[in-house]
């Protein structure tokens, strides 16, 4: 009798089968998958906010340098010898800016604004800036440089607009007439490798010297 007892609790003694292993081992495959699937999410979400983040700042950053140097556009940053020579001492200096090749005076918009200032050592720097539509891309020439450089990341982003609006105020000086002229830019970019991602933005600049009628 306790041989058979013996032999009786032997049997009711028994691992893990294997439907219940494979079971387990689904289960935990179910499981692993889901956490890698959170984690994939994850990671596409912070890589497209670090791209939205840059956009933006590439953005700014073009945007900045077109508004810092065009501020200076028929500049000269040293005073007039005295106020008899003010009169040829303006004219002699650069031309008045040109919006797609047109005075500033007829109101038009456009892509493409050219100008000029004088330097402190009175050198003549001559400037433009270009929204190359089909590169999608915004140019800055530069001097008497044959090539433009190209100052946006065209394998990053696409510039789909780029537009210069004047805007002149008249204000009596004397017997004369001086114009002041404010410029606003207006940028538009998408990303290269998501279109629906788009940044607008605008600024403003005053030149730093009026034209004198």
């Amino acid at each position: 009798m306790s041989r058979r007892s013996a032999g009786s609790k032997r049997s009711c003694q028994r691992g893990i089968s294997l439907i219940e292993t494979l079971i387990a081992m689904a289960l935990g495959l179910l499981v692993l998958a889901g956490v890698i699937q959170l984690m994939s999410q994850l990671v596409d979400g912070n890589t497209a906010t670090i791209r939205t983040v840059r956009l933006a700042q590439d953005t700014r950053t073009v945007i900045d340098i077109i508004v810092q140097d065009l501020r200076r556009a028929g500049s000269f940053p040293e005073a007039a010898p005295d106020l008899g020579d003010l009169s040829r001492y303006i004219q002699d200096q650069p031309a008045p800016p040109l919006i797609d090749g047109e005075a500033l005076q007829t109101g038009k918009a456009g892509s493409s604004i050219a100008y000029a200032y004088r330097e402190a050592d009175g050198k003549l720097t001559q400037a433009k800036f270009t929204h190359d539509a089909k590169a999608g891309t915004v140019q800055m020439h530069t001097g008497t440089a044959s090539a433009p450089e190209t100052i946006t990341d065209s394998s990053f982003m696409t510039v789909i607009d780029l537009i210069f609006v004047p805007t002149i105020q008249t204000h009596k000086a004397g017997s004369r007439e001086i114009e002041i002229v404010t410029i606003e830019v207006r940028i538009g970019a998408r990303l290269k490798s998501d279109p629906a991602v788009e940044r607008q933005l605008v600024d403003r600049v005053v030149l730093r010297n009026g034209i004198l009628r």
